[in-house]
């Protein structure tokens, strides 16, 4: 009965992501500065990423999401200062994490182009997950996939820091596919 009660629990966290979310207010906050990670076009990435903490220089998760974001643009609310970012996609074969330092001004945005270019082959696992009915009840069995994927590498480029306008009125946006 206790599993029955943990898996709604289990699924609800994982649906809603981690860290801080997604932001585009009309007008900046003062106390903040703002980075616009973007890509030239809407590729529905599954985007995760870290930041140093300023105490200790720990990465720790600033942005995830296992669901593609919605539009090219994403823009996280961060402390004024250099931060250091790591650019990672949970959808995509990459070559690693990438890191960047960014300029963080409060009330602007500071644009971190993303770029993906191929980086060789490789193959690609996946383990899926499903209920089966048996005699004595319901049982989980996973099923194995697996197929070759085009490996990517990231690439990372921070512009200097500019004034704040909504994401739509940024020149590098480019709207959700419908």
């Amino acid at each position: 009965m206790k599993v029955i009660q943990f898996v709604p629990a289990l699924v609800w966290v994982l649906a809603c992501g981690c860290a801080t979310h997604d932001v585009n207010p009309t007008k900046p906050k003062t106390t903040v500065g703002y980075v616009d990670f973007y890509t030239d076009s809407n590729l529905n990435l599954s985007w995760r990423v870290k930041r140093a903490e300023e105490q200790n220089g720990d990465m720790v998760e600033a942005f995830l999401e296992y669901s593609p974001l919605k539009g090219n643009i994403l823009r996280l609310a961060v402390p004024a200062g250099t931060n250091l970012f790591e650019v990672w996609f949970m959808n995509k074969l990459t070559t690693g994490p990438q890191p960047v330092l960014v300029s963080v001004a409060n009330a602007k945005i500071t644009p971190v182009r993303v770029a993906l270019n191929p980086a060789g082959a490789g193959t690609v696992r996946t383990e899926l997950y499903e209920y089966r009915t048996t005699r004595r009840g319901v049982r989980q069995v996973a099923r194995n996939v697996s197929g070759d994927q085009q490996a990517l590498e990231i690439n990372l480029a921070a512009a200097l820091p500019q004034d704040y306008r909504p994401k739509e009125q940024m020149p590098y946006f480019s709207p959700p596919a419908k």
